[in-house]
């Protein structure tokens, strides 16, 4: 017998893990996005991540359509920009200064003083699972900020004495 839905919460709640914001551009071009901390590393080679995105989603629809997506790392202190991503709005991207991804087929990136790191990803493989689907993502494009990340721990955000990187790193 499986677990219930509150001791699945209740478990997943005790490990930290970093608050991202994921993106692509929809089917109109307009941006689309939400709030997760379902992304982990997959392979070195060829480089791959990935993302787990409901079946309800807006941004299912908009990753599907362009074939690629953008993985925000939240940098400490932005947790009204991870509840903003977080609901149903459709005016998520109102008054935010976001740039199209020339690597990830148009995926928004968000400011870079928010984030800690961005991966900007074309659509590598998606695997149907339960009430999400999961996305590989072919990583063609990084970089690094040298800010400590957000962190999601025991439904709250926690910010740890991590020192962060020094200076920015970039990859082609």
């Amino acid at each position: 017998m499986a677990i219930d839905d509150e001791l699945f919460r209740a478990m997943f709640s005790a490990h930290p893990a970093a608050v991202c914001v994921v993106t692509a551009a929809g089917p109109d071009g307009r941006p689309s996005g939400l709030t997760t901390s379902a992304v982990t590393s997959v392979s070195m080679d060829p480089p791959l991540l990935l993302v787990c995105v409901g079946t309800g989603s807006r941004t299912l629809a908009a990753i599907r359509h362009s074939g690629g997506f953008a993985v925000n790392f939240l940098a400490v202190h932005n947790e009204r920009l991870s509840e903003r991503f977080a609901g149903k709005s459709t005016q998520k991207f109102d008054g935010l200064d976001w740039r199209p991804s020339g690597r990830a087929a148009q995926a928004p990136l968000l400011p870079a003083h928010h984030l800690s790191a961005v991966a900007e990803c074309l659509v590598h493989q998606e695997v149907p699972a339960g009430d999400h689907s999961v996305f590989l993502g072919r990583i063609e494009g990084a970089v690094v900020h040298g800010r400590a990340p957000m962190l999601y721990h025991e439904r709250d955000y926690i910010h740890l004495p991590v020192p962060a990187l020094s200076g920015t790193v970039t990859a082609d």
